[in-house]
């Protein structure tokens, strides 16, 4: 389990669908979720608004709509307490991918807004590129979590554990190598592809669990495509898509995507050229001069 904090600050905010909440409250926390399924997340957020400014006028962003006022403060300078749905491209992402959370304490403020999600590295990263693509954070952090009292914690499945400790116990990743993949999928009775298959699928998992970074997540042109696709189906299935603010929010999407994919077939053409002889060459030279300077 990862948790990630992304943070923006004000000033560029106000250019996307979120500033115009400036213009209603001096801060919005949210504290719980009351529903959380696609298209349909409920929350209860605690309010302060700005002096003249009431609950009602938040109905007036496509993202969301205040449902219930939970505890109408007496005083002006008391927060509000509202149970509210939220209709935002991220928090359904977070909602469709089931296997990360929101968490209490994520807030909009005068310094900006801070977003705080929990889950699985590989759900986050999925979250980290459509926030990038959105409006790349002025600051992420990342930190894994023990949440587990038990030796099952850890990115892998039991099943999953239990093929990569198996593995490992025959010599498959001793150096040189004991015994093949074929040796492996003889022994479990399983097809070489299948077993195959498995192992670079762990190898992948316990490699982003170590060293995923969620300030620079790339995400493939399918998943660039199937975001732009999910985000435009939800909107027309809840009749924001000829909101001004949302239309706004998928063009800057489709101009970093644009940007990004030409990035990326940018990067192949400069290393289309260079062998596996010459990477694995400088490779060892570079490991050359780090155990000569050591």
């Amino acid at each position: 389990m990862r948790e990630v904090t992304f943070f923006w600050k004000k000033e560029r905010l106000l250019g996307i669908d979120v500033g115009p909440m400036y213009d209603v409250v001096k801060q919005i926390t949210f504290l719980s979720y009351v529903k959380r399924v696609p298209k349909d997340i409920r929350c209860v957020f605690k309010v302060d608004f700005l002096k003249g400014k009431t609950p009602e006028m938040l109905n007036e962003l496509y993202y969301l709509e205040v449902l219930e006022i939970l505890h109408k403060p007496t005083d002006d300078s008391d927060p509000y307490l509202l149970l509210m749905r939220l209709d935002h491209p991220l928090p359904n992402m977070n909602a469709r991918t089931g296997g990360s959370t929101t968490m209490a304490g994520s807030r909009l403020d005068g310094e900006g807004l801070t977003y705080t999600i929990q889950g699985k590295a590989m759900k986050l990263r999925l979250l980290s590129g459509l926030a990038r693509l959105m409006l790349k954070p002025d600051r992420t952090s990342a930190r894994a979590l023990n949440l587990s009292v038990n030796s099952d914690q850890g990115p892998l499945k039991p099943k999953q554990m239990q093929l990569a400790k198996y593995a490992y116990d025959q010599g498959y990743y001793d150096i040189p190598k004991r015994v093949r993949i074929t040796d492996l999928s003889e022994g479990i009775g399983l097809a070489r592809a299948t077993v195959s298959e498995h192992l670079n699928r762990i190898e992948a998992i316990i490699m982003d669990d170590m060293f995923s970074s969620f300030d620079r997540q790339y995400l493939k042109p399918e998943e660039m495509k199937m975001i732009v696709e999910t985000i435009e189906i939800e909107a027309r299935d809840n009749h924001n898509d000829e909101d001004a603010s949302f239309q706004r929010l998928l063009s800057t999407i489709k101009k970093n995507i644009a940007v990004e994919d030409s990035s990326t077939n940018l990067k192949n053409e400069l290393f289309e050229d260079i062998s596996d002889d010459e990477i694995e060459d400088s490779m060892k030279a570079y490991n050359e001069k780090n155990n000569n300077d050591s």
